[in-house]
């Protein structure tokens, strides 16, 4: 009964590791169409409501990394204004052509409206 508890609880405390790293791991990724598209937004601490996003690893799908940069945005947006509406400057819905791609990242400009 004693080794049975024992690796019970080394069991136990492997899979709580395994949870830690895998959340960990994921705190700048999101994940849409099972691909992780790192986001990193930026803003001005005067102004919050003006923003850029730039997407990492657009090769793996334009769509979800749209959907992303839309995430990024709108997650933005309610945490310092309470509110999801986003006016875009280049956008996630443009066409294809005007979409703005440097490196394998897009750039999105936006602002929230508050």
């Amino acid at each position: 009964m004693r080794i049975a508890m024992i690796c019970l609880m080394g069991a136990m405390a492997l899979s709580g590791c395994d949870w830690a790293r895998n959340v960990t791991s994921t705190k700048n990724r999101t994940l849409f169409d099972g691909q992780y598209f790192p986001t990193r937004l930026s803003s001005d601490r005067g102004d919050r409501t003006s923003f850029s996003i730039t997407v990492d690893r657009v090769a793996q799908g334009l769509g979800p990394a749209r959907d992303a940069g839309r995430y990024s945005a709108t997650k933005h947006c309610v945490e310092f204004f309470g509110n999801s509406d986003v006016v875009w400057t280049h956008g996630p819905d443009v066409p294809d052509a005007e979409l703005v791609l440097e490196n394998g990242k897009m750039i999105l400009t936006g602002r929230c409206d508050v």
